[in-house]
């Protein structure tokens, strides 16, 4: 099931923005400034041999552990296990998408920072982030719950690969903010925005109405690592499942 164009234009911005350097900060993992551009680049071979179904998808992943997120500065990487051979990506590109980055609009983004600003109204950013900052999963979890113009779950505490930390859903509550060609131009910068990390404000906004984040935080050494689960409610639910099934395969090197 293929979302219209227009929000296949937002999730594969999302991704390819992940991977590029946003107000200056590490090139794996910021959100939403770069416009859509391929991704897909392949060199011609000129002994062409197909890969064995059971270990990669066509452009995708290999199976076993992948290094979505590599060590910034704060001591932590994320790793996770790809099981199933549809997941697209880069090593230590901070970003994942299901099957097609174009379609459905199921994908994964990965942050790995000591310090988070979530912000009370994702609308209103600038002006209502905490003043200092969160140096915990919980803490995090626990503002993002009660965001402004968000339809949460109740938060649920999570244990992977031996550290502790926090999930929860975030749905877009329904409203009358406009959205016109990937931006909110009611809101400050144009941007429904969901945290700042230092160097980074905001460093992860929503690319249209509807979109889910679904936030699993946890504590690794003193870095709150963060996996954002994307998708939509007309997302397949075999599709969200995969997603939910990478979100807790997440392992921790540092």
């Amino acid at each position: 099931m293929s979302r219209p164009a227009a929000a296949a234009t937002a999730v594969a911005a999302l991704v390819v923005a992940s991977a590029l350097a946003a107000c200056g900060a590490s090139p794996d993992r910021s959100a939403g400034e770069a416009k859509l551009q391929s991704t897909s680049s392949s060199e011609p071979n000129s002994t062409p041999t197909a890969p064995p179904p059971s270990t990669t998808a066509a452009g995708g992943l290999p199976l076993g552990p992948h290094p979505v997120s590599k060590d910034i500065g704060t001591g932590v990487e994320i790793d996770v296990e790809i099981e199933v051979p549809n997941w697209q990506g880069e090593t230590n590109g901070g970003y994942m998408c299901w099957i097609e980055c174009e379609d459905d609009g199921a994908a994964v983004i990965a942050f790995n920072d000591r310090k988070y600003f979530p912000y009370r109204n994702p609308c209103r950013w600038s002006t209502t982030g905490p003043d200092a900052p969160v140096t915990t999963a919980r803490e995090l979890v626990a503002i993002l719950a009660r965001q402004e113009l968000r339809k949460p779950s109740t938060p649920e505490a999570i244990t992977l690969d031996g550290h502790s930390g926090k999930k929860v859903i975030l749905r877009m509550a329904e409203s009358d903010l406009a959205f016109k060609a990937g931006d909110f131009p009611d809101c400050d910068d144009a941007h429904f925005a969901l945290f700042g990390v230092a160097g980074e404000n905001p460093a992860r906004w929503s690319q249209e109405p509807g979109q889910i984040e679904e936030v699993w935080a946890v504590d690794v050494d003193g870095v709150i690592a963060v996996l954002i689960g994307l998708y939509y409610p007309e997302t397949p639910q075999k599709d969200v499942d995969e997603v939910r099934a990478l979100l807790g395969s997440m392992t921790f090197n540092g």
